[in-house]
């Protein structure tokens, strides 16, 4: 069984290059909350404006649950994301880029109604390094770290058509925040360092339901919710008189130091999606979320100048196949995609909502492995404005899957 292997080998690759922790948000908006969302979704959906509500027999879909219960094959999935922003303030403007590994999973089916899966994926992240130079020195501010995501899911079919699904999530991580001036002239400096490690649990709970309008043509529904949740973390802040010589930093005296345990708030989620489609051919939906984010609360970075409020994220896409069977012609067996959304972050920074809008594109490309594909997703987007405390980031997204499906447990039979 080659697909086996070849999930051992990544899980062990995974975890040689650690994800736990893994910087991969530049933007300075990782500051507030508990770092920048990392993940999107399955690349597959990405590209359909990051909806949902769309589902298959050969794809499970990290976001729903319920999607694990449809499945034929076992489907194990590997996504990797390449970004590139564009940041501009009143002053100047920068292009930054990150590369890394974005989830991986394994679902697998039992009998005709029941399927579970589990993986590994980043929440949230923050890696950026900002410099302020004056005239009597630098101001230096950085963060590095992040969560991760632990997720094991089941799902059952109560019949053809309606499916639910329950996921458990283990939640890890930690975020470290730095900031130190250094005066012209001198090697000997102040450093004050932050640092909080979270962990903790949550239970997302999905349904979806399929209307037939005719015999290949259908209406689906969807449904998610995130039980709000606790992440316990403990928190520790010091303050160090610090020396530079030959390029490395060695510390003089410790002046402070600190620690402390407190809860990390984790809003609740509500998705609602719908579309309609027929069968092997095309699908639009749409999907809603809200995202209950006035009741987010981090204690140990609580600036005046933030108000969170509740938030919500608007999502339109679909997807199109010309001809799923056609043994002549490659083109016409390529899924091609198209979306877009809008998103309001429930961050509101001196007196700015802080809003996303993004247009997405795709193509699911059939592999000579039977029923396996490469995805491929683009983001084009905008978050943010210019001002004079904020920025605006302009973003090119590229997101790239593979996903690969086998039968397991099968019995050989000779004639």
């Amino acid at each position: 069984m080659k697909l086996k292997t070849l999930y051992i080998l990544v899980v062990l690759l995974f975890i040689a290059n650690s994800n736990y922790g893994q910087d991969t948000s530049l933007s300075p908006y990782a500051f507030f909350g508990i770092g920048d969302p990392s993940f999107k979704g399955n690349v597959e959906n990405i590209g359909m404006g990051g909806v949902n509500v769309y589902g298959d027999s050969i794809h499970y879909n990290i976001n729903h649950a319920a999607s694990l219960s449809a499945l034929k094959f076992v489907n194990f999935n590997l996504g990797m994301s390449n970004n590139f922003v564009q940041m501009t303030d009143p002053t100047q403007q920068k292009w930054v880029s990150t590369h890394n590994v974005s989830y991986f999973s394994l679902a697998i089916p039992v009998g005709k109604k029941f399927g579970f899966g589990f993986g590994l994926l980043p929440v949230s992240s923050a890696g950026y390094k900002i410099f302020n130079k004056t005239n009597d020195g630098n101001y230096t501010f950085d963060a590095k770290g992040g969560l991760n995501r632990f997720f094991f899911a089941g799902a059952y079919s109560v019949n053809k058509d309606v499916h639910v699904g329950l996921a458990y999530n283990y939640h890890f991580g930690f975020l470290t925040h730095n900031n130190y001036w250094v005066p012209n002239n001198t090697i000997t400096y102040t450093r004050d360092e932050n640092s909080v490690a979270m962990k903790g649990a949550t239970f997302k709970f999905s349904a979806d339901y399929k209307y037939h309008l005719s015999k290949r043509n259908y209406l689906k529904f969807m449904f998610d919710y995130r039980l709000e949740s606790k992440l316990k973390s403990d928190f520790v802040g010091s303050t160090r008189l610090v020396t530079t010589v030959n390029g490395r930093e060695t510390t003089v005296e410790t002046l402070n130091k600190e620690s402390q345990t407190a809860d990390i708030t984790l809003p609740s989620e509500l998705d609602f999606g719908m579309g309609i489609g027929k069968k092997n051919n095309w699908f639009f939906g749409a999907e809603y979320s809200y995202i209950g984010m006035k009741n987010f609360s981090n204690p140990f970075y609580d600036p005046s100048y933030v108000q969170y409020k509740d938030a919500f994220h608007l999502k339109f896409g679909g997807m199109f196949i010309p001809e799923y069977n056609s043994i002549t012609n490659y083109w016409k067996r390529i899924t091609y995609r198209a979306g877009f959304n809008y998103k309001q972050s429930g961050m509101n920074i001196y007196g700015e909502d802080i809003n996303d809008f993004g247009i997405t594109f795709g193509f699911g490309l059939p592999l000579p492995r039977k029923l396996s594909n490469l995805n491929i997703g683009l983001e084009l987007g905008q978050r943010g404005k210019a001002t004079t405390n904020l920025v605006k980031e302009k973003y090119v997204n590229l997101h790239i899957s593979l996903s690969l499906n086998d039968r397991w447990f099968i019995k050989r039979k000779i004639n």
